[in-house]
């Protein structure tokens, strides 16, 4: 087959007739194949660095259910495609690709799909063939097929979302003069049964035929007017009264590059406006409204709680597996590792859940912490010395500096420690081999400051408003495959708040970053020569 019979047939595929997205990615596969004469075709979905399932393969055979996609990574670090006529595999996907001489891939980086689509031969020879445009166009399709499946999956969670919401939503557009409804607006305006998409005149009907019902049309018709006048008219309290319901109606036009219509919602509320008739009863109700989403927060949190601490038994199983092992017989290298990894992945989950757990632990948490007057050259001597194997590993040196005084500290330096651990190990993990961390402690304008300052690659501005938000991904990385829970630095901030401290973010692209904690006054003593305790 040659390259323009494989575009014809290609592009034929478009117009036939409609299948299922799995059938229709088979056709295309099936057809690069024979055009590369690829003995399979694999799919990667890449969950994290470490890890890549395979949803797909053609022809099915088995497949691990998920390989270390390192050496991919590598492969396509400076071009989304690669083409290794002597492809020699790494162990961590020699499971799965092991048996091929010549192996192709293709980057693939999408809101729908992130991994990689790769074809592989058990012998290296290509011919005359374009690899590379074959597996574009094969990419192209895919992403295509995974929007449009996943376009149909949040059209259908949407609709079932609001098939269940007792709220009567009505969505209109003006452009093709269609319409949305959900079932309460069917059976509010007596539309017809099961019919989703009405027309717009269909909707118009039923409304009309609702307002004729209603006891207060003067009302009414005087704000349909504003509606019929201003395309932009938007209502906040329009209330339509039956003899048998009060229904309060909110319309606001929506005008995007998408669509141009108007959203209409009805709710009934008939026995909220009985009882909360005046202003400030309506206040009462948005501060009740308010209330059951902070303890619908707080369940989520208590749910996760509970769900981190569930974890917790099955994770020191698989750990008990992994330190047995060894005990049964010796094991050679690649088992030894495979072990190795297994803990590690181990102490990253349980380090996570710790992390998750105590989070939400301090923020449901209304006590105070327990605070004592604490000597700060000796916490932070401590702290810094804990640290100093770590640092050595990345040839990394730690400079810990202090006033000459002795400073009394009055707080709670189990919170200090956990704040310092945090800044610190952060400041390891983001600097290069052979850089300097600095600690310094300082007094000025009558108050005390506590700074980390590495010469890591510096926080970029987009991310100074996530920075000290949960599980955020920031753009540096960790430069010795450091693991990271994204809650370190959450945890520091509500931590520095229960001391009554403050903590500050200065930050320059290639240079680095200095984290300083803020003491007020009022709770720094420092020791003059004569061991006499003074204020700040």
């Amino acid at each position: 087959m040659n390259w323009r019979q494989f575009q014809q047939q290609f592009y034929q595929r478009a117009y036939a007739p409609s299948t299922s997205t799995l059938d229709a990615i088979h056709s295309y596969v099936a057809l690069v194949r024979e055009y590369t004469g690829a003995d399979s075709c694999y799919m990667l979905r890449e969950r994290d660095e470490w890890t890549a399932t395979i949803p797909y393969v053609h022809p099915p055979m088995p497949v691990p259910a998920s390989v270390n996609p390192g050496q991919l990574s590598e492969l396509t670090h400076s071009s989304d495609f690669f083409l290794e006529p002597q492809f020699v595999p790494r162990r961590p996907v020699k499971a799965l690709l092991g048996q091929y001489k010549q192996v192709a891939g293709l980057r693939v980086i999408t809101d729908s799909l992130r991994g990689w689509i790769l074809l592989a031969w058990h012998q290296a020879d290509t011919g005359t063939v374009d690899v590379e445009m074959a597996l574009r166009m094969l990419g192209d399709k895919v992403t295509i097929y995974r929007l449009e499946a996943s376009r149909l999956n949040l059209e259908q969670q949407y609709e079932f979302l609001f098939a269940t919401i007792p709220q009567a939503i009505i969505r209109i557009n003006e452009d093709d003069n269609s319409a949305w409804v959900n079932q309460a607006a069917i059976d509010l305006l007596a539309l017809e049964a099961g019919n989703l998409r009405p027309t717009a005149a269909a909707v118009s009907a039923g409304m009309m035929r609702l307002r004729n019902q209603a006891t207060n049309q003067p009302e009414i018709n005087e704000a349909a007017g504003h509606l019929l006048m201003d395309a932009h008219f938007v209502t906040k309290e329009w209330i339509w009264t039956f003899p048998d319901k009060i229904l309060s109606v909110l319309t606001k036009p929506v005008r995007t590059s998408y669509f141009k219509g108007r959203i209409w919602l009805f709710n009934d509320v008939s026995e909220l406006y009985h009882l909360y008739s005046r202003l400030d009863e309506q206040r009462r109700l948005l501060v009740w409204q308010n209330e059951q989403l902070v303890d619908a927060k707080n369940e989520i949190e208590n749910l996760i709680s509970v769900i981190a601490h569930d974890l917790k038994s099955p994770l020191a199983t698989i750990r008990f597996v992994f330190d047995f092992l060894p005990i049964l017989g010796p094991l050679n290298s690649e088992q030894q590792d495979n072990i190795t990894y297994g803990l590690k992945t181990v102490k990253r989950g349980a380090g996570l859940i710790d992390s998750i757990v105590f989070y939400n632990k301090l923020i449901s948490s209304s006590e105070p912490v327990q605070k004592t007057d604490t000597e700060l050259n000796d916490l932070l001597e401590v702290v810094v010395d804990g640290f100093e194997a770590q640092a050595r590993q990345k040839e990394i040196k730690l400079h810990l500096n202090g006033p000459d005084i002795p400073v009394i500290l009055h707080t709670d330096p189990e919170s200090l420690v956990r704040i310092l651990d945090n800044l610190i190990s952060n400041a390891l993990k983001f600097s290069l081999f052979g850089k300097n961390i600095f600690i310094n402690s300082y007094l000025r304008q009558e108050q005390l400051y506590i700074a980390v300052r590495d010469e890591g690659p510096g926080i970029p501005p987009e991310d100074m408003s996530k920075l000290f938000k949960r599980f955020q991904r920031l753009s540096a990385q960790p430069t010795n495959n450091e693991s990271s829970s994204g809650l370190g630095l959450s945890i520091v901030k509500s931590l520095t708040e229960k001391l009554e401290a403050t903590i500050e973010v200065d930050s320059l692209v290639g240079e680095g970053t200095t984290f300083r904690l803020v003491f007020p006054n009022h709770l720094v003593q420092t020791h003059n020569h004569t061991n006499t305790p003074t204020r700040v």
